[in-house]
């Protein structure tokens, strides 16, 4: 998430400073009294210092240029590369802030509830844990990750309470790739390495009680959390959804799974025929199609819900041989309801839940038609 969109929606650049320098990665750097001048770019996502070199960009050079309408490219292209090059950088910058002098052998990535940094010399790169966010966003991560051996991701090196140290990888987003034959190859690829690797080796039955009690206690402790300041969305709302949902589940077995959570094409990276799948804060045990669902359903884009589901129902039969059932797609959209809760409420957030309110709408419309 850019920090253009993270400003409207938290005080980012507070919560920036106290993540710095609270994080135990940092330990005592973080108490250097020297303090330096870093440049703020709100719409390419960073925060670096005038003398960092160019290259330590590229990763944001290759998200951002990659339009697909060519002349929509050609602007942006150049803005990129004169937003990130020494000469120009601070002109195009939105704003300078001061932080400790060594913080400025990274460049600061923002994002929704980590911050990511780049080694100056790329040879590794480090996930911080907000100030103030729910620890599971760099538990589940390490755990998933150290855990099992998934040939797609990024390695992790180190890891501490709230943060990990991997490995860094410079690549172009699926979702940039401008031959279609290419991006469904690499999308293939991706699903079968992540079933392979991960959701059929950690599959897992439970019961239909053991399922909604899982959730219930979960999205409970979110929601009703003292310490959120204002909600979009009743907490009521929430909970008579996912009753309806979970009343409407007929089966007794539940297959469940370890699961990336955000497995989109935006977080798959392509180099020289390679790929990783990067981000996985949203790391967490779902129910076993959640993955595919997102990544063959496009649910991350501007599709509506009715679209994902056909999408998801057409393409999955290439992976799997499973026929979709009432009872999958109830299981899917309370997967759906479970991410937005997850990443819609905060307390850093001036308002939590405004995604989550959509999602329980777009969800009622479904089961109504």
């Amino acid at each position: 998430m850019r920090i253009s969109l993270l400003e409207k929606r938290e005080n980012f650049h507070l919560i920036l400073k106290e993540t710095l320098n609270k994080s135990s990665f940092f330990k005592d750097k973080s108490k250097n009294i020297k303090q330096e001048k870093f440049i703020v770019n709100r719409y390419l996502n960073f925060i670096a210092t005038q003398k960092i070199k160019t290259n330590v960009f590229q990763n944001l050079v290759n998200e951002y240029s990659n339009a697909l309408v060519w002349w929509k490219k050609i602007i942006q292209k150049t803005y990129v590369h004169l937003a990130v090059s020494k000469v120009f950088r601070k002109f195009f910058g939105n704003k300078i802030i001061e932080l400790s002098a060594n913080f400025g052998e990274f460049l600061i990535l923002g994002g929704n509830h980590r911050l990511r940094l780049f080694s100056k010399d790329l040879s590794f790169s480090v996930l911080l844990l907000k100030e103030n966010e729910r620890i599971g966003y760099v538990a589940n991560d390490i755990s998933i990750r150290t855990n099992q051996t998934l040939s797609y991701a990024p390695i992790v090196f180190e890891s501490g309470k709230d943060w990990l140290k991997e490995e860094y990888f410079l690549g172009i987003p699926l979702n940039r790739l401008e031959g279609q034959d290419e991006i469904e190859s690499y999308q293939e690829k991706a699903i079968k390495l992540h079933l392979e690797e991960l959701l059929m080796l950690t599959i897992k039955q439970c019961t239909k009680s053991e399922y909604a009690a899982f959730v219930k206690d979960e999205l409970a402790l979110i929601i009703n959390n003292k310490s959120i300041q204002n909600t979009a969305i009743k907490s009521d709302t929430i909970t008579s959804l996912l009753d309806l949902l979970l009343n409407k589940i007929t089966t007794n077995s539940i297959s469940i799974s370890w699961s990336h959570g955000d497995f989109q094409m935006a977080n798959i990276l392509i180099r020289d025929k390679n790929f990783k799948v990067i981000d996985w804060e949203s790391a967490d045990k779902r129910y076993y199609l959640y993955d595919l669902f997102i990544l063959l359903g496009k649910v991350r884009t501007n599709i509506s819900l009715k679209e994902s589901i056909e999408n998801f129902k057409n393409k999955i039969l290439l992976f799997l041989d499973v026929t979709i059932t009432p009872d999958i797609i109830t299981l899917l959209l309370i997967e759906e309801l479970r991410f937005s809760v997850n990443e819609e409420y905060s307390e850093n957030f001036y308002i939590s839940g405004i995604k989550t309110k959509q999602i329980c709408e777009s969800i009622q419309e479904y089961i109504n038609e």
